[in-house]
């Protein structure tokens, strides 16, 4: 890839990555609860310049961040030992998301990050800031390549044994279905 295709490419994800990140940080003022969290930073970054990656579909993100969030809050409620709890969580996790094809590896570490925060709120305190941070990302993500980078997000499965995506500039790729 050409210089200026990377630099226009790496300029416009920051960017993007800047508006994103200011939309949830004031979303906290209007909702009344934090929607951005580090797992869901590195969920952007996924988002924003790997949007055809398996990882990135909205199933993988969406269900991927529930189920992590929801397991971590149900270990805080039914394991008494902190430690326990939070290797439970993380490994049972890690397994759920791949067996319901949902894995998304910024979501493992969602157990970690509420476990961290040693705080007991209401199951709804950590599900419902997840579930619209997700939702917003997707929708985001969605806007911005159609605008910006012309791919489609999201990226969905093969039609007819055909899967076709815009490259990013200066790069070249070849369909599943060998055509160039």
């Amino acid at each position: 890839m050409h210089l200026k295709h990377r630099l226009r490419d790496a300029t416009l994800a920051g960017l993007a990555a800047f508006v994103a990140v200011l939309c949830l940080s004031y979303l906290k003022s209007w909702a009344h609860f934090m929607v951005l969290s580090a797992p869901l930073g590195a969920t952007l970054v996924l988002l924003l310049l790997l949007p055809s990656a398996p990882l990135s579909r909205p199933k993988h993100v969406i269900l991927g961040h529930l189920l992590t969030t929801s397991l971590a809050v149900l270990g805080l409620e039914l394991v008494p030992d902190p430690v326990l709890g939070l290797a439970l969580c993380f490994g049972l996790g890690i397994t759920l998301m791949v067996l319901t094809d949902t894995l998304h590896p910024p979501a493992g570490a969602n157990p970690i990050l509420i476990y961290l925060s040693g705080t007991h709120l209401p199951p709804m305190d950590f599900i419902l800031p997840t579930l619209t941070g997700t939702l917003f990302m997707v929708g985001f993500a969605s806007l911005y390549h159609k605008a910006f980078t012309h791919r489609r997000y999201p990226f969905g499965p093969k039609v007819h044994g055909q899967q076709r995506e815009t490259a990013p500039a200066g790069s070249r790729v070849v369909a599943t279905d060998g055509k160039k």
